[in-house]
This record gives structure tokens, sequence and C-alpha cells, in this order.
């Protein structure tokens, strides 16, 4: 199965971060706020990041809650809760029987996602927004049904992706499943004017964002914050654990690129 993965990147490759570490990237994030001077008069500003940025994630959000094992979950996680829609999205999906756990490193972000929640009146005794690393989550093995991921794990170098996939295995019961949204290079499954229309639209994004290419403009901007998820092959990063089993993709799509969920089920041996 993992071959078939690696051919898929034929014609599009997957290019490193061009930062150290996720933690840097938090680092970055939650200074802007200090940096550009316009944000100084905002109480908040991430609801203008939110806007700006989470508009363009609705969509393929909301297809990803649309795959069924939502609603057979009692107990739900979600790595990198960012500003809150998707765990908005989440909390109206689910009932008073349903556990929901959410987590990130960013305490801006957590705060951000508990205002977001408050607004919406969707703060309940059954959500718990915690901050924790989603390499070393502090939960026992086997703690969940189902874990979600958007837009997370293609802002992770190699490293922190095999690091946060083996821990969302240990975290996850025997047969639970795991809904991840990455931008993709994978395109194994697509039609060809769709591939060609994937793979130029990668190579522009990436030929600005290799080693922070376009940096100097985002400085001006936004004081030195960049976009930071890229396209990766998710696919055989997850066939790289072995208890990690892909049930089903679907291609889709953030503002002009490409976007792929992954429906992935823990084995039960």
């Amino acid at each position: 199965m993992q071959d078939k993965y690696i051919k898929s990147l034929s014609g599009c490759r997957q290019i490193p971060t061009w930062y150290a570490s996720c933690h840097s990237v938090i680092n970055d994030f939650e200074s802007i706020s200090r940096k550009l001077p316009l944000l100084r008069f905002i109480p908040n500003p991430f609801p203008l990041y939110d806007w700006i940025m989470g508009f363009y994630e609705r969509w393929s959000n909301r297809r990803l809650l649309a795959i069924s094992p939502l609603k057979n979950s009692r107990n739900i996680l979600e790595l990198g809760t960012g500003t809150g829609f998707l765990l908005g999205e989440v909390m109206h999906r689910t009932d008073e029987g349903q556990d929901i756990t959410a987590i990130d490193l960013s305490s801006q972000m957590l705060a951000a996602t508990r205002l977001y929640l408050e607004q919406k009146s969707l703060m309940s005794d059954r959500l718990h927004i915690e901050k924790a690393d989603c390499m070393m989550m502090p939960y026992a093995d086997q703690s969940f049904d189902l874990c979600l991921s958007s837009y997370l794990l293609d802002l992770l170098n190699e490293d922190e992706i095999i690091r946060t996939l083996t821990e969302m295995n240990r975290v996850l019961k025997p047969g639970g499943q795991a809904l991840l949204l990455t931008m993709t290079t994978e395109f194994q499954d697509s039609a060809l004017l769709r591939k060609i229309i994937g793979r130029l639209s990668n190579m522009f994004y990436c030929k600005g964002y290799e080693n922070g290419r376009w940096n100097p403009i985002w400085q001006k901007l936004c004081a030195g914050y960049a976009p930071h998820c890229r396209p990766i092959s998710l696919g055989r990063y997850i066939d790289a654990v072995p208890s990690l089993n892909i049930l089903a993709t679907q291609i889709t799509h953030v503002s002009f690129l490409p976007a792929r969920i992954y429906h992935v089920q823990k084995s039960n041996g």
C-alpha cells in the first residue's frame, strides 16, 4: 500500500518545512498581535484570523464531519482546535451522551476557541478544552473512539507527523477511527484535469513557501507571520504506523489548493 502513495508523488514533490518545529510556529503566531501595529487596537485579533483563513477551510471541515463515525463515537478528541470553528460544528452535531476533548499548543488559540464557543452558546460540561502537545498527550492509552484533525499535520515536519500519528494511535481504542484533513500531494484517484490543476496549484504555492521565500511580503502585511501548512503525502505516514489503516479518502480543497480527507481506523488486534 505504501508504494501506491509514493508513486502518487510523481511530478509533485513534498517539500520540507522552512522552520524548525511546530513550537516555533506557535511562538510566531502568538507574537503577531504585539508586532503588528494595526492589531494592537483589536483586543482579540484571532476572530480576524478566523475570518481570513478559516473562511477558506470551512467547506472542507463540513465535508470532514459529514463522514459517519461522529454520531457513533462516545469520546471524541480534536487535535489542534485553532479558533474553534470545527469544534463548534462537532458540538452542534453531537449530543449530551458524547464527551468532547479539544487540545492546542497555543494559549491564545485556546482563548479564542472558548470565546467563539461562548458566543455561539456551545460551552458545555461535556466539553474539555485543554493546552496539550499532540506529540505527547496527557491521556491514558485507548481513551478515545474518534480523533479529528484539520490542517494540523501539514504544518508539522516529517518527524513530528510520525510522532503525532503514533501518539494518536496510542490514545485511540482498538477499532477506533480518525478523520484527518490536510493539504495534499496525492492525486492517485483524481481525474486528469484535476491532477493537472492540483499539481500546478501546489507548485505555485510551494515555490513561495519553500525556505520562506514569501516571508518578505508577509513581514509587511502580518509582522512576519506566513502560511505554514504545505501539501503533504499523508497516506505514506499513516502506512508507517502499523496499527492504522486507511478505510477511504476523498479529495477536497482549501481556497484554490487541493486537500484530502483520510478516514482511518485502528486495528482491533
